[in-house]
Protein backbone atom coordinates (compact mmCIF):
# COMPACT_ATOMS: atom_id res chain seq x y z
CA UNK A 1 0.00 0.00 0.00
CA UNK A 2 2.69 2.08 1.15
CA UNK A 3 4.35 1.79 -2.65
CA UNK A 4 0.97 2.42 -3.93
CA UNK A 5 0.89 6.46 -3.15
CA UNK A 6 4.18 7.19 -3.45
CA UNK A 7 3.91 8.64 -6.82
CA UNK A 8 2.96 12.36 -4.96
CA UNK A 9 5.49 12.16 -2.41
CA UNK A 10 7.06 15.47 -3.04
CA UNK A 11 4.36 16.95 -5.14
CA UNK A 12 5.67 21.08 -4.06
CA UNK A 13 8.84 20.98 -5.30
CA UNK A 14 10.88 24.66 -5.60
CA UNK A 15 10.08 28.34 -5.89
CA UNK A 16 12.90 30.22 -7.61
CA UNK A 17 13.00 34.26 -7.10
CA UNK A 18 14.41 36.76 -9.93
CA UNK A 19 14.02 40.57 -10.24
CA UNK A 20 14.22 43.06 -13.15
CA UNK A 21 14.22 46.67 -12.80
CA UNK A 22 16.58 47.06 -10.04
CA UNK A 23 18.59 44.99 -7.78
CA UNK A 24 17.66 44.05 -4.16
CA UNK A 25 19.06 41.68 -1.78
CA UNK A 26 19.32 37.90 -1.98
CA UNK A 27 16.04 36.23 -1.11
CA UNK A 28 15.74 34.26 2.30
CA UNK A 29 14.42 30.95 2.60
CA UNK A 30 12.34 29.35 5.06
CA UNK A 31 11.17 25.45 5.24
CA UNK A 32 8.07 24.85 6.81
CA UNK A 33 6.93 21.70 4.96
CA UNK A 34 6.18 18.49 6.33
CA UNK A 35 5.94 16.59 2.63
CA UNK A 36 8.80 14.46 1.88
CA UNK A 37 10.74 15.34 -0.83
CA UNK A 38 13.97 14.03 -2.99
CA UNK A 39 17.12 16.93 -1.94
CA UNK A 40 16.84 19.57 -4.35
CA UNK A 41 19.99 20.28 -6.99
CA UNK A 42 19.95 23.58 -6.60
CA UNK A 43 19.54 24.35 -2.55
CA UNK A 44 19.83 28.57 -2.96
CA UNK A 45 16.82 28.53 -5.19
CA UNK A 46 14.60 26.12 -3.85
CA UNK A 47 13.12 25.09 -0.91
CA UNK A 48 12.55 21.38 0.67
CA UNK A 49 12.23 19.22 3.29
CA UNK A 50 13.45 15.26 3.94
CA UNK A 51 10.52 14.72 6.67
CA UNK A 52 8.51 11.45 5.91
CA UNK A 53 5.07 11.82 5.17
CA UNK A 54 1.77 9.12 6.36
CA UNK A 55 0.30 7.33 3.84
CA UNK A 56 -3.02 5.46 4.27
CA UNK A 57 -4.88 3.82 1.50
CA UNK A 58 -7.10 6.91 1.00
CA UNK A 59 -4.35 9.03 -0.17
CA UNK A 60 -1.58 10.89 0.86
CA UNK A 61 -2.15 12.54 4.96
CA UNK A 62 -0.26 15.91 4.83
CA UNK A 63 0.38 18.17 8.28
CA UNK A 64 -1.85 20.88 9.13
CA UNK A 65 1.02 22.55 8.27
CA UNK A 66 1.80 21.50 4.67
CA UNK A 67 3.70 24.62 3.14
CA UNK A 68 6.91 26.05 1.22
CA UNK A 69 7.58 29.15 1.65
CA UNK A 70 9.85 31.91 -0.05
CA UNK A 71 9.85 35.54 1.05
CA UNK A 72 12.54 38.58 0.09
CA UNK A 73 12.40 42.15 1.71
CA UNK A 74 9.65 43.05 -1.33
CA UNK A 75 7.26 39.89 -1.64
CA UNK A 76 6.42 36.09 0.34
CA UNK A 77 5.13 33.24 -1.53
CA UNK A 78 4.05 30.29 -0.22
CA UNK A 79 2.64 27.18 -1.90
CA UNK A 80 -0.27 24.72 0.49
CA UNK A 81 -1.30 21.10 -0.88
CA UNK A 82 -5.22 21.46 -0.64
CA UNK A 83 -6.18 18.03 -1.69
CA UNK A 84 -4.21 15.79 -2.03
CA UNK A 85 -4.55 12.57 -4.11
CA UNK A 86 -3.44 9.26 -5.87
CA UNK A 87 -2.43 8.16 -9.27
CA UNK A 88 -5.03 9.15 -11.85
CA UNK A 89 -7.50 11.54 -9.20
CA UNK A 90 -6.94 15.26 -9.27
CA UNK A 91 -4.77 16.85 -7.09
CA UNK A 92 -4.85 20.36 -5.80
CA UNK A 93 -2.70 22.83 -4.19
CA UNK A 94 -2.43 26.92 -3.96
CA UNK A 95 0.20 29.31 -4.66
CA UNK A 96 -0.19 32.50 -2.35
CA UNK A 97 1.88 35.71 -3.60
CA UNK A 98 1.87 38.74 -0.90
CA UNK A 99 3.29 41.88 -1.93
CA UNK A 100 5.48 43.60 0.92
CA UNK A 101 6.32 46.72 -0.98
CA UNK A 102 5.10 48.52 -3.87
CA UNK A 103 5.15 46.23 -7.17
CA UNK A 104 5.28 47.13 -10.68
CA UNK A 105 4.82 43.15 -12.00
CA UNK A 106 4.88 39.87 -10.65
CA UNK A 107 5.17 36.69 -12.80
CA UNK A 108 4.50 33.62 -11.44
CA UNK A 109 5.56 30.85 -13.64
CA UNK A 110 4.57 27.25 -12.89
CA UNK A 111 6.71 24.53 -14.21
CA UNK A 112 4.54 21.25 -15.20
CA UNK A 113 7.10 18.39 -15.06
CA UNK A 114 6.87 15.04 -16.53
CA UNK A 115 4.21 12.52 -14.78
CA UNK A 116 1.92 15.37 -13.91
CA UNK A 117 -0.83 16.73 -16.10
CA UNK A 118 -2.24 19.93 -16.01
CA UNK A 119 -5.68 20.13 -15.14
CA UNK A 120 -7.39 23.35 -14.38
CA UNK A 121 -6.41 26.42 -12.20
CA UNK A 122 -8.13 29.86 -10.76
CA UNK A 123 -7.33 32.26 -12.27
CA UNK A 124 -7.98 30.19 -15.52
CA UNK A 125 -4.66 30.08 -17.65
CA UNK A 126 -3.49 27.84 -20.74
CA UNK A 127 -0.61 25.23 -20.59
CA UNK A 128 2.06 26.08 -23.09
CA UNK A 129 4.78 24.39 -23.26
CA UNK A 130 4.81 22.42 -20.15
CA UNK A 131 3.95 25.76 -18.60
CA UNK A 132 1.35 28.14 -16.82
CA UNK A 133 1.97 31.49 -16.15
CA UNK A 134 -0.22 34.49 -14.60
CA UNK A 135 0.97 38.00 -14.39
CA UNK A 136 0.14 40.53 -11.40
CA UNK A 137 0.06 43.98 -12.31
CA UNK A 138 0.51 46.70 -9.40
CA UNK A 139 0.67 45.35 -6.33
CA UNK A 140 0.34 47.61 -3.94
CA UNK A 141 1.83 46.62 -0.16
CA UNK A 142 -0.03 44.08 1.83
CA UNK A 143 -2.02 42.67 -1.57
CA UNK A 144 -2.31 39.55 -2.06
CA UNK A 145 -2.91 37.50 -5.13
CA UNK A 146 -3.97 33.70 -4.86
CA UNK A 147 -3.90 30.52 -7.58
CA UNK A 148 -5.79 27.58 -7.06
CA UNK A 149 -4.62 24.54 -9.14
CA UNK A 150 -5.58 21.62 -9.97
CA UNK A 151 -3.34 18.52 -11.59
CA UNK A 152 -3.17 14.50 -12.03
CA UNK A 153 0.04 12.42 -11.44
CA UNK A 154 -0.23 10.45 -14.42
CA UNK A 155 2.45 7.99 -12.76
CA UNK A 156 4.01 6.34 -9.64
CA UNK A 157 7.40 8.19 -9.08
CA UNK A 158 8.47 11.46 -6.72
CA UNK A 159 7.44 14.73 -8.67
CA UNK A 160 8.33 18.26 -7.59
CA UNK A 161 6.68 21.15 -9.31
CA UNK A 162 8.32 24.36 -9.31
CA UNK A 163 7.31 28.16 -9.18
CA UNK A 164 9.39 31.01 -10.95
CA UNK A 165 8.55 34.25 -8.99
CA UNK A 166 9.94 37.63 -10.88
CA UNK A 167 9.30 40.69 -9.35
CA UNK A 168 9.70 44.08 -12.09
CA UNK A 169 10.57 47.08 -10.05
CA UNK A 170 9.66 50.15 -11.99
CA UNK A 171 12.78 52.44 -11.63
CA UNK A 172 10.88 56.17 -11.82
CA UNK A 173 11.60 59.97 -12.82
CA UNK A 174 9.35 62.39 -12.01
CA UNK A 175 8.93 65.13 -14.70
CA UNK A 176 6.46 67.84 -14.93
CA UNK A 177 5.04 69.14 -18.22
CA UNK A 178 3.12 72.42 -17.56
CA UNK A 179 0.45 73.82 -20.44
CA UNK A 180 -0.56 77.12 -20.54
CA UNK A 181 -4.52 77.57 -20.62
CA UNK A 182 -6.05 81.19 -21.84
CA UNK A 183 -9.08 82.44 -20.75
CA UNK A 184 -10.75 85.27 -22.46
CA UNK A 185 -13.56 87.31 -21.69
CA UNK A 186 -15.45 90.14 -24.08
CA UNK A 187 -17.06 92.76 -22.81
CA UNK A 188 -19.08 95.65 -24.15
CA UNK A 189 -22.24 97.66 -24.87
CA UNK A 190 -25.39 95.62 -25.80
CA UNK A 191 -27.08 97.96 -28.07
CA UNK A 192 -25.27 101.18 -29.66
CA UNK A 193 -26.62 103.96 -32.22
CA UNK A 194 -25.66 103.60 -35.57
CA UNK A 195 -22.73 105.82 -36.32
CA UNK A 196 -21.51 105.42 -32.74
CA UNK A 197 -18.27 104.41 -31.95
CA UNK A 198 -18.39 100.92 -29.36
CA UNK A 199 -15.57 100.04 -27.63
CA UNK A 200 -14.54 96.22 -25.97
CA UNK A 201 -12.80 95.17 -23.16
CA UNK A 202 -11.16 91.96 -23.16
CA UNK A 203 -9.72 90.26 -20.33
CA UNK A 204 -7.01 87.61 -20.83
CA UNK A 205 -6.11 85.15 -17.73
CA UNK A 206 -3.63 82.62 -17.95
CA UNK A 207 -5.49 79.60 -15.73
CA UNK A 208 -2.88 77.01 -16.23
CA UNK A 209 0.50 75.94 -15.26
CA UNK A 210 2.95 77.04 -17.75
CA UNK A 211 3.73 80.47 -19.32
CA UNK A 212 2.01 81.78 -22.14
CA UNK A 213 4.35 83.43 -24.98
CA UNK A 214 3.91 85.94 -27.09
CA UNK A 215 -0.06 86.12 -26.39
CA UNK A 216 -1.70 87.87 -29.06
CA UNK A 217 -5.52 88.83 -28.77
CA UNK A 218 -7.25 89.66 -32.79
CA UNK A 219 -10.65 91.31 -32.40
CA UNK A 220 -12.87 89.82 -35.27
CA UNK A 221 -15.42 92.78 -36.18
CA UNK A 222 -18.59 91.47 -37.69
CA UNK A 223 -18.96 93.79 -40.92
CA UNK A 224 -21.37 96.08 -39.69
CA UNK A 225 -18.72 97.95 -37.91
CA UNK A 226 -15.77 99.69 -39.03
CA UNK A 227 -12.41 99.71 -37.31
CA UNK A 228 -11.36 102.73 -34.96
CA UNK A 229 -8.25 100.47 -33.31
CA UNK A 230 -6.30 98.04 -34.05
CA UNK A 231 -7.75 95.04 -34.29
CA UNK A 232 -4.64 92.53 -33.25
CA UNK A 233 -2.85 93.44 -30.14
CA UNK A 234 0.04 91.87 -28.68
CA UNK A 235 0.13 90.82 -24.66
CA UNK A 236 3.27 88.91 -24.58
CA UNK A 237 4.09 86.59 -21.86
CA UNK A 238 1.21 85.60 -19.48
CA UNK A 239 2.90 83.73 -16.36
CA UNK A 240 0.30 81.24 -15.12
CA UNK A 241 -2.58 83.34 -12.78
CA UNK A 242 -1.70 86.52 -14.43
CA UNK A 243 -4.39 88.88 -16.33
CA UNK A 244 -4.19 91.23 -19.11
CA UNK A 245 -6.69 93.14 -20.46
CA UNK A 246 -6.95 95.89 -23.87
CA UNK A 247 -9.62 97.58 -25.35
CA UNK A 248 -10.64 97.52 -28.94
CA UNK A 249 -13.44 99.88 -30.53
CA UNK A 250 -15.14 100.34 -33.49
CA UNK A 251 -17.93 102.22 -35.42
CA UNK A 252 -21.48 100.98 -36.53
CA UNK A 253 -22.75 101.16 -39.94
CA UNK A 254 -25.29 99.03 -40.51
CA UNK A 255 -28.22 98.15 -38.36
CA UNK A 256 -29.11 94.38 -36.23
CA UNK A 257 -27.60 92.02 -34.15
CA UNK A 258 -24.36 90.97 -34.31
CA UNK A 259 -21.41 89.20 -31.97
CA UNK A 260 -18.25 90.35 -31.83
CA UNK A 261 -15.43 87.87 -31.05
CA UNK A 262 -12.14 88.40 -29.69
CA UNK A 263 -9.40 85.34 -30.15
CA UNK A 264 -5.87 84.69 -28.02
CA UNK A 265 -3.35 82.58 -29.26
CA UNK A 266 0.65 81.72 -28.19
CA UNK A 267 3.57 80.75 -29.34
CA UNK A 268 3.41 76.60 -29.73
CA UNK A 269 0.02 76.60 -28.98
CA UNK A 270 -3.16 76.06 -30.78
CA UNK A 271 -4.67 78.22 -33.52
CA UNK A 272 -7.42 79.16 -30.97
CA UNK A 273 -6.18 79.00 -27.66
CA UNK A 274 -9.00 81.17 -26.26
CA UNK A 275 -11.84 83.12 -27.36
CA UNK A 276 -14.52 85.27 -25.73
CA UNK A 277 -17.61 86.72 -27.59
CA UNK A 278 -20.15 89.19 -26.77
CA UNK A 279 -23.73 90.25 -28.17
CA UNK A 280 -24.55 93.86 -29.69
CA UNK A 281 -27.30 95.27 -31.35
CA UNK A 282 -26.84 98.26 -33.57
CA UNK A 283 -30.22 100.56 -33.58
CA UNK A 284 -31.41 103.73 -34.88
CA UNK A 285 -33.25 105.65 -32.43
CA UNK A 286 -35.38 108.89 -33.89
CA UNK A 287 -37.56 111.62 -32.30
CA UNK A 288 -39.90 113.94 -34.44
CA UNK A 289 -41.94 117.06 -33.18
CA UNK A 290 -44.51 118.54 -34.20
CA UNK A 291 -46.57 121.90 -33.62
CA UNK A 292 -49.41 122.82 -35.45
CA UNK A 293 -52.04 126.00 -34.93
CA UNK A 294 -53.36 128.56 -36.71
CA UNK A 295 -51.53 131.41 -38.87
CA UNK A 296 -53.58 134.28 -37.54
CA UNK A 297 -55.51 134.74 -34.36
CA UNK A 298 -57.49 137.66 -32.16
CA UNK A 299 -55.62 139.17 -29.11
CA UNK A 300 -56.79 137.87 -26.10
CA UNK A 301 -59.10 135.03 -27.56
CA UNK A 302 -57.33 131.68 -27.24
CA UNK A 303 -56.13 129.32 -29.98
CA UNK A 304 -55.65 125.38 -29.84
CA UNK A 305 -51.82 124.50 -30.63
CA UNK A 306 -51.42 120.59 -31.40
CA UNK A 307 -48.06 119.33 -30.67
CA UNK A 308 -47.10 115.60 -32.06
CA UNK A 309 -44.52 113.48 -30.41
CA UNK A 310 -43.57 110.49 -32.65
CA UNK A 311 -40.63 107.75 -31.99
CA UNK A 312 -39.48 107.43 -35.26
CA UNK A 313 -36.63 104.92 -34.99
CA UNK A 314 -36.25 101.28 -33.75
CA UNK A 315 -35.41 101.13 -29.85
CA UNK A 316 -37.87 102.49 -26.77
CA UNK A 317 -37.05 106.07 -26.04
CA UNK A 318 -37.94 107.05 -21.83
CA UNK A 319 -37.79 110.13 -19.88
CA UNK A 320 -39.11 112.12 -23.55
CA UNK A 321 -38.70 115.61 -21.70
CA UNK A 322 -40.94 118.41 -23.93
CA UNK A 323 -40.30 122.11 -23.46
CA UNK A 324 -43.22 124.58 -25.46
CA UNK A 325 -41.30 127.91 -25.32
CA UNK A 326 -44.09 130.63 -25.50
CA UNK A 327 -43.82 134.18 -26.93
CA UNK A 328 -43.28 136.56 -23.89
CA UNK A 329 -46.65 138.19 -24.73
CA UNK A 330 -48.79 135.07 -24.15
CA UNK A 331 -51.88 133.81 -21.76
CA UNK A 332 -52.21 130.10 -21.23
CA UNK A 333 -55.65 128.86 -20.88
CA UNK A 334 -55.49 125.55 -21.58
CA UNK A 335 -52.24 124.16 -20.69
CA UNK A 336 -52.69 120.35 -21.92
CA UNK A 337 -51.23 118.73 -18.80
CA UNK A 338 -48.02 120.34 -18.25
CA UNK A 339 -46.01 122.00 -15.96
CA UNK A 340 -46.04 126.12 -16.35
CA UNK A 341 -42.69 127.57 -15.52
CA UNK A 342 -42.17 131.59 -16.76
CA UNK A 343 -43.31 131.43 -20.76
CA UNK A 344 -42.66 127.81 -20.81
CA UNK A 345 -44.79 124.50 -20.92
CA UNK A 346 -42.90 121.15 -19.52
CA UNK A 347 -44.08 117.40 -19.89
CA UNK A 348 -42.20 114.62 -19.58
CA UNK A 349 -42.96 111.17 -21.22
CA UNK A 350 -42.00 108.40 -19.37
CA UNK A 351 -41.87 105.71 -21.87
CA UNK A 352 -42.46 106.05 -25.91
CA UNK A 353 -42.42 102.75 -27.48
CA UNK A 354 -40.59 102.49 -30.77
CA UNK A 355 -43.04 103.15 -33.88
CA UNK A 356 -45.80 105.43 -31.04
CA UNK A 357 -46.68 109.17 -30.49
CA UNK A 358 -48.32 111.35 -28.48
CA UNK A 359 -50.52 114.39 -28.80
CA UNK A 360 -50.73 117.25 -26.71
CA UNK A 361 -53.03 120.13 -27.01
CA UNK A 362 -52.48 123.63 -25.42
CA UNK A 363 -54.85 126.59 -25.84
CA UNK A 364 -52.69 129.93 -25.81
CA UNK A 365 -53.84 133.78 -26.38
CA UNK A 366 -51.83 136.74 -26.97
CA UNK A 367 -51.93 139.71 -24.96
CA UNK A 368 -50.15 142.13 -28.29
CA UNK A 369 -51.12 142.41 -31.91
CA UNK A 370 -48.09 141.74 -33.98
CA UNK A 371 -46.44 138.22 -34.94
CA UNK A 372 -45.30 135.91 -32.47
CA UNK A 373 -43.03 132.37 -33.04
CA UNK A 374 -43.85 129.47 -30.71
CA UNK A 375 -40.62 126.84 -30.06
CA UNK A 376 -41.42 123.08 -28.94
CA UNK A 377 -38.29 121.49 -28.15
CA UNK A 378 -37.89 117.50 -26.93
CA UNK A 379 -34.78 115.90 -25.05
CA UNK A 380 -34.61 112.07 -24.79
CA UNK A 381 -32.65 110.38 -21.81
CA UNK A 382 -30.39 109.20 -24.58
CA UNK A 383 -29.64 112.64 -25.99
CA UNK A 384 -31.96 112.55 -28.80
CA UNK A 385 -33.11 115.69 -29.47
CA UNK A 386 -35.65 117.94 -32.51
CA UNK A 387 -37.28 121.09 -32.08
CA UNK A 388 -40.39 122.96 -34.27
CA UNK A 389 -41.87 126.13 -34.84
CA UNK A 390 -44.96 127.54 -35.61
CA UNK A 391 -45.76 131.35 -36.55
CA UNK A 392 -48.89 133.40 -35.49
CA UNK A 393 -50.22 136.71 -36.72
CA UNK A 394 -52.25 137.91 -33.97
CA UNK A 395 -55.03 140.65 -34.79
CA UNK A 396 -55.99 143.75 -32.83
CA UNK A 397 -59.80 142.98 -31.73
CA UNK A 398 -61.94 145.12 -33.84
CA UNK A 399 -65.35 146.74 -33.17
CA UNK A 400 -68.12 146.24 -35.06
CA UNK A 401 -71.22 147.37 -35.39
CA UNK A 402 -74.36 146.44 -37.71
CA UNK A 403 -78.33 147.73 -38.54
CA UNK A 404 -81.06 146.71 -40.65
CA UNK A 405 -83.74 149.10 -41.78
CA UNK A 406 -86.59 148.71 -44.31
CA UNK A 407 -87.33 151.88 -46.94
CA UNK A 408 -91.35 151.32 -46.73
CA UNK A 409 -93.56 149.97 -43.60
CA UNK A 410 -96.02 149.01 -43.68
CA UNK A 411 -96.35 147.58 -47.01
CA UNK A 412 -99.07 145.24 -48.68
CA UNK A 413 -98.94 142.01 -50.18
CA UNK A 414 -96.53 141.92 -53.43
CA UNK A 415 -95.24 145.33 -52.36
CA UNK A 416 -91.46 146.04 -52.57
CA UNK A 417 -89.45 147.21 -49.38
CA UNK A 418 -85.72 147.45 -49.79
CA UNK A 419 -83.48 146.68 -46.69
CA UNK A 420 -80.74 148.76 -45.87
CA UNK A 421 -77.62 146.85 -44.09
CA UNK A 422 -74.78 148.69 -42.87
CA UNK A 423 -71.46 146.85 -41.26
CA UNK A 424 -69.05 149.17 -39.53
CA UNK A 425 -65.50 148.36 -38.85
CA UNK A 426 -64.70 150.19 -36.14
CA UNK A 427 -61.29 149.44 -35.31
CA UNK A 428 -58.42 151.35 -36.89
CA UNK A 429 -55.48 149.22 -37.57
CA UNK A 430 -56.49 145.55 -39.09
CA UNK A 431 -59.78 144.64 -41.93
CA UNK A 432 -61.59 141.62 -40.25
CA UNK A 433 -63.55 139.53 -42.25
CA UNK A 434 -66.85 137.64 -41.59
CA UNK A 435 -69.72 136.24 -42.88
CA UNK A 436 -73.62 138.30 -43.15
CA UNK A 437 -76.89 136.55 -42.97
CA UNK A 438 -80.43 137.75 -42.44
CA UNK A 439 -83.34 135.24 -42.39
CA UNK A 440 -86.59 136.54 -42.84
CA UNK A 441 -90.15 134.78 -41.66
CA UNK A 442 -92.98 133.78 -44.18
CA UNK A 443 -94.38 137.24 -44.18
CA UNK A 444 -91.61 138.44 -46.28
CA UNK A 445 -90.01 137.26 -48.99
CA UNK A 446 -86.50 138.26 -50.43
CA UNK A 447 -86.12 139.10 -54.05
CA UNK A 448 -82.49 140.50 -55.27
CA UNK A 449 -79.22 141.64 -53.21
CA UNK A 450 -76.75 144.25 -53.91
CA UNK A 451 -74.17 146.49 -52.30
CA UNK A 452 -70.38 146.12 -51.71
CA UNK A 453 -70.25 142.38 -51.43
CA UNK A 454 -72.07 139.57 -53.28
CA UNK A 455 -75.13 138.04 -51.44
CA UNK A 456 -76.91 134.43 -52.02
CA UNK A 457 -80.45 134.06 -51.55
CA UNK A 458 -81.81 130.69 -50.63
CA UNK A 459 -85.54 130.64 -49.51
CA UNK A 460 -85.82 133.06 -46.68
CA UNK A 461 -81.93 133.02 -46.04
CA UNK A 462 -79.76 135.39 -47.74
CA UNK A 463 -75.93 135.47 -47.12
CA UNK A 464 -73.13 137.61 -47.66
CA UNK A 465 -70.20 135.39 -47.27
CA UNK A 466 -66.68 136.59 -46.36
CA UNK A 467 -67.57 140.05 -46.22
CA UNK A 468 -64.40 142.28 -45.40
CA UNK A 469 -64.55 145.38 -43.35
CA UNK A 470 -62.12 148.01 -44.10
CA UNK A 471 -60.70 149.55 -40.74
CA UNK A 472 -63.20 152.34 -39.70
CA UNK A 473 -65.47 152.49 -42.94
CA UNK A 474 -68.77 150.99 -43.20
CA UNK A 475 -70.28 148.28 -45.80
CA UNK A 476 -73.40 148.63 -47.24
CA UNK A 477 -75.55 146.07 -48.17
CA UNK A 478 -79.31 145.88 -49.95
CA UNK A 479 -81.63 143.66 -49.75
CA UNK A 480 -84.81 144.06 -51.92
CA UNK A 481 -88.36 141.97 -50.87
CA UNK A 482 -91.96 142.08 -51.05
CA UNK A 483 -94.93 141.49 -48.71
CA UNK A 484 -95.93 137.76 -48.94
CA UNK A 485 -98.24 137.36 -46.08
CA UNK A 486 -100.76 139.75 -44.13
CA UNK A 487 -98.81 140.13 -40.85
CA UNK A 488 -95.59 141.36 -39.09
CA UNK A 489 -92.31 140.34 -41.35
CA UNK A 490 -89.16 140.08 -39.13
CA UNK A 491 -85.68 140.28 -40.98
CA UNK A 492 -82.99 138.79 -38.33
CA UNK A 493 -79.50 140.38 -39.51
CA UNK A 494 -76.43 138.61 -37.81
CA UNK A 495 -72.63 138.84 -38.37
CA UNK A 496 -70.43 136.36 -37.11
CA UNK A 497 -66.35 136.30 -37.70
CA UNK A 498 -63.68 134.28 -35.84
CA UNK A 499 -62.86 136.67 -33.54
CA UNK A 500 -66.21 136.83 -32.24
CA UNK A 501 -67.48 134.25 -29.43
CA UNK A 502 -70.68 134.91 -30.26
CA UNK A 503 -72.24 136.80 -33.63
CA UNK A 504 -73.70 140.07 -33.48
CA UNK A 505 -77.11 140.56 -33.93
CA UNK A 506 -79.65 143.42 -35.12
CA UNK A 507 -83.70 143.06 -36.08
CA UNK A 508 -85.54 145.04 -38.32
CA UNK A 509 -90.06 144.31 -38.95
CA UNK A 510 -91.99 145.44 -41.32
CA UNK A 511 -95.94 145.38 -41.58
CA UNK A 512 -97.71 143.67 -44.38
CA UNK A 513 -101.36 144.10 -44.71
Amino acid sequence: MNRLFSPIALILGCITFAFTGCQTPAPSQVDRSTIAATPSQNASSQATTNQPVTVSDQGIALDDDFDVIFETDQIRVSKTVLQPASVGENIQYRIRTEALAALSTVRVTETIPVGIQFKSAKPSVSLVDNQVAWVFSSMQKGSIQTIDVTVVSTREGDHQICSNISVDNAVCLKLFSGQPQLDVVKQGPSSIELGEIATWTVTVTNNGSADATNVVITDTLPEAFESTSPLSQTIGTLTPGETSVVEYSAKAITQGEFRNLAIATYDGGPAIAGEGSAPITVVQSGIRIRKSGPAEGYVFKPVTFIITIENTGDTDLRNVRITDLLAKESSVADNGGGRVSGNAIGWMIPNLPAGSSQLITTEIAATRKGKSTNIVKVLTENGLEASDTVTTNWLAVPGVTVSITDSKDPVRVQEETVYSLQVRNQGKFEPVSGTVTVTFNDKIKPTAVDGDAPGIIDGQIVTFPRTTLEPGKDTNLTITAEGANIGPGRAAMTFSADFLSDPIISQETTNVY
